[in-house]
This record gives structure tokens, sequence and C-alpha cells, in this order.
């Protein structure tokens, strides 16, 4: 099993831009997720025409691979 934390913002353009990191915490809280959300807005971390403009969402999805052979 294997997880992963996903961000999703949108763009001054009208798009979506989504982060993905591997194996979060498990311990990991909406409100640390948010505020690193923020920051990343407020540094304009990622190249991207207009930049981010607000958090959109945030969810950790969880892989489950059952290996057949």
């Amino acid at each position: 099993m294997s997880t992963k934390l996903t961000m999703s913002f949108k763009c001054a353009e009208g798009s979506t831009f989504s982060c993905n990191l591997d194996d979060p915490l498990d311990d990991l809280t909406a409100e640390q997720v948010s505020t690193v959300m923020d920051d990343m807005i407020l540094a304009d971390a990622f190249d991207i025409k207009g930049g981010l403009t607000k958090k959109a969402s945030a969810e950790i999805i969880t892989i489950m691979t059952n290996k057949l052979f």
C-alpha cells in the first residue's frame, strides 16, 4: 500500500495545477497542509503563467495494489 498527498491550486488563467508528494506523514493535519499551500502561493514556487491564485483542494490518496502474478 502506498499513499500520496495531492494539493490542487487554481491558476490566474483559470486552469488547475496539482502537486503530488509521495508518502506523506501519517499524522499530517489539514491545518499543516493548508499552511504549506498558502506558503507555496505566496512564494510563487512554480513557474506558472499568472501564478497560483488560491487553494482548490488537498487530499491523501491511498493506493492498494494486488499483484496477480
